[in-house]
């Protein structure tokens, strides 16, 4: 019976998170309604598999700590806009319907984690694909990037967190942030600020918007050079991370002890 919840368990959240994953591409927002269902739906299962495993203080502590820690690390990420509300609903609704790995996976750590900690951490491995792939991008335009006129420590920050585009290619964009902001100075001229993050309350047509005002007045031109960094779907690496977490689990973790810190931790 455990095995039938259990099994029950992963086919519901990879239903939900494949569903939410589509609508963070398409609209970078989820309706709340769909958070209350998985929520609903997480706490039913969950406590039939208590009931089945029995019902225990052990049990209710591990589920507990697992909802604690879900809301402490991704309230924290939303508090400092590294996440959404979206993914701080999805890392809650995942600390309720998974306080404990589901089955046991390839790699396994002696002391085992509470499995929210297993999926961040996999989630984050995962996220890296963005910044490499900015760093790809960026090598490969070196030659145009070194002639850009940019304070080096930005240009070198930017290099893992944006790419270069002309104004006229950003306007175009969907989900994507600058990172240079051009704005009128007091002379009338134009002048650049340099930022390393974006809100994730602001929205990128607004942005848009500005930079095709100061293009028509004549301020700046379609093919200036402006900095831009990705608006990242988070729930599509947090369906990644639970994927790899089911499958190989701490696997990044064990490497890390056994290989490099010399440490036999699994």
């Amino acid at each position: 019976m455990s095995y039938a919840i259990e099994e029950l368990k992963i086919i519901v959240t990879l239903a939900f998170l494949t569903y939410t994953s589509i609508l963070d591409i398409k609209y970078r927002e989820v309706d709340l309604k769909v958070w209350f269902i998985f929520g609903v739906t997480a706490s039913i299962l969950t406590f039939l598999e208590i009931m089945v495993y029995g019902f225990t203080i052990i049990n209710l502590i591990r589920l507990a700590v697992s909802v604690v820690l879900a809301l402490s690390i991704g309230g924290l990420a939303y508090y400092l806009d590294l996440f959404g509300g979206a993914d701080l609903f999805a890392l809650i609704v995942l600390a309720i319907m998974h306080p404990w790995n589901p089955i046991k996976p390839l790699f396994k750590l002696k002391i085992e984690l509470p499995f929210i900690l297993t999926i961040l951490i996999n989630s984050l491995i995962t996220s890296l694909i963005v910044p490499l792939m900015n760093i790809i991008r960026n090598l490969m335009n070196y030659k145009v990037i070194s002639k850009l006129s940019i304070p080096m420590k930005y240009k070198i920050a930017y290099t893992f967190l944006g790419f270069p585009t002309t104004i006229d290619k950003y306007l175009k964009m969907k989900f994507s942030y600058p990172l240079t902001i051009y704005e009128v100075s007091s002379n009338g001229g134009i002048k650049v600020k340099y930022r390393l993050t974006f809100s994730i309350e602001e929205e990128h047509y607004e942005h848009q918007e500005k930079l095709e005002k100061l293009v028509k007045k004549g301020l700046l031109k379609y093919d200036d050079i402006v900095w831009v960094t990705q608006g990242i779907p988070l729930l599509v690496f947090i369906t990644l991370g639970y994927i790899i977490s089911i499958i190989f689990g701490d696997f990044i973790l064990c490497f890390l002890f056994t290989y490099v810190l010399k440490v036999p931790a699994c």
